[in-house]
């Protein structure tokens, strides 16, 4: 039996971390990235359109932000399965507690934890 690919899209201003989270986390027929995305509004309307399992999420984006993205796609019942790392340079506690609060189902420090945010993704994947 094979399991079909986890289905990841990826939310972050910087064309260099996204091109670098492709890479870390995309495995040939396990993991395919569908795409990635600058804006809260080009985000939103492709988690709407693509139905992704994950979304890998920074929280600054070019324009709006990653939290506005979690209340939306958690207001939203047809996307209710969909998954949300954040990934941030914000790191304080508070910060963490407010996304998770928020509906977030992780928070990744994207400078010291983005190994942990691909063994997530993986586990995810082989669940």
């Amino acid at each position: 039996m094979t399991t079909a690919p986890l289905r990841v899209y990826i939310a972050d201003d910087s064309p260099p971390v996204a091109e670098m989270l492709m890479e870390l986390i995309s495995i040939p027929g396990r993991i395919e990235v569908l795409g990635v995305g600058e804006t809260e509004q080009a985000v939103l309307a492709a988690i709407r359109s693509l139905k992704p399992d994950v979304v890998v999420l920074d929280l600054q984006l070019k324009e709006g932000s990653g939290a506005n993205v979690i209340k939306a796609v958690r207001a939203d019942s047809s996307l209710e399965g969909v998954r949300l790392l954040v990934t941030s340079n914000h790191t304080s506690p508070q910060m963490r507690a407010g996304c998770l609060q928020l509906g977030a189902d992780h928070y990744f420090d994207k400078v010291k934890e983005l190994g942990a945010l691909a063994a997530q993704i993986q586990k995810m994947q082989s669940a």
